[in-house]
């Protein structure tokens, strides 16, 4: 079986590499993106089984990327995008829930809990 497709969308470069790594470990085929221009041309590639996303990037933000992807979808699609965010603010969730499948608050993941929250996503959107 081919390994999982993840896309980290991280601008943050210690943690875009450390979650590139901790899931690279776990077997996982892992791409990233800097920004959200970057992540926009990767995901209208398509054919990820997760996109990690941020919100708060340079460029674009995570809610634009998600916003112009829905408006003209890649021809291979995308299973499920899950936002990272320190936003805790129900208006910002209530907006990614709309355009992704779930969310995660970057202060609270640990590299155990990311895994874990990964695995709980692939196995949800086969």
């Amino acid at each position: 079986m081919d390994p999982k497709r993840i896309l980290v969308v991280e601008d943050d470069l210690f943690l875009r590499e450390l979650y590139t790594d901790i899931l690279s470990s776990e077997g996982y085929k892992v791409e990233a993106a800097a920004d959200g221009e970057e992540a926009l041309q990767k995901i209208k590639v398509g054919g990820y089984d997760i996109i990690l996303l941020d919100i708060i990037m340079p460029k674009m933000d995570g809610l634009e990327v998600m916003r112009q992807v829905q408006s003209k979808p890649p021809q291979n699609p995308n299973k499920c995008v899950i936002f990272l965010t320190n936003l805790d603010k129900d208006e910002e969730i209530k907006k990614a829930m709309l355009l992704g499948n779930g969310y995660l608050i970057k202060s609270q993941i640990t590299p155990g809990s990311l895994v874990e929250e990964v695995k709980k996503y692939l196995d949800k959107y086969k």
